[in-house]
């Protein structure tokens, strides 16, 4: 027999992923929620697929009609991979929010808005402080 090493996904990452599940009217959001230290730099890459095919998983299990991606207890400084994450389905049409939390929110508004921008996150459209108004954002989007 060959020599075969057993691997596991869990194994790329020590990123905790939790699932939850809720109704809105007539839409099912799915609540992706990712706790723990990303990787700084190109080391989290890894972190960055683990958290996407977490996520693909979740959609291929559940089929949503929304996602927010909780990002709340996720400390994340640097990594141009970490925007992998987001892309977790191949429907563009998708309602999608992201919360960001104190340990995130600033790194995530440079890789999206870019390092020399000054810009808020809040002008981001879908990135939010917190689960109702990411809710509500995702609700009004579905209606």
């Amino acid at each position: 027999m060959k020599n075969l090493k057993k691997v596991e996904l869990s194994q790329l990452s020590d990123i905790k992923v939790d699932y939850y599940f809720g109704a809105s009217e007539e839409i099912e959001i799915l609540v992706i929620k990712y706790s723990g230290k990303y990787a700084y730099g190109s080391v989290g890459d890894t972190d960055a697929i683990y958290m996407n095919a977490m996520g693909r998983a979740a959609m291929e299990a559940w089929d949503p009609g929304a996602v927010i991606i909780d990002l709340q207890d996720l400390h994340y400084e640097w990594g141009d991979m970490l925007e992998y994450a987001f892309n977790i389905s191949t429907d563009d049409t998708l309602p999608l929010a992201v919360i960001v939390g104190l340990g995130c929110e600033e790194a995530v508004r440079t890789l999206l808005l870019g390092v020399d921008s000054k810009e808020s996150i809040d002008k981001i459209g879908w990135i939010f402080k917190d689960l109702e108004t990411a809710w509500n954002y995702i609700r009004k989007g579905s209606e």
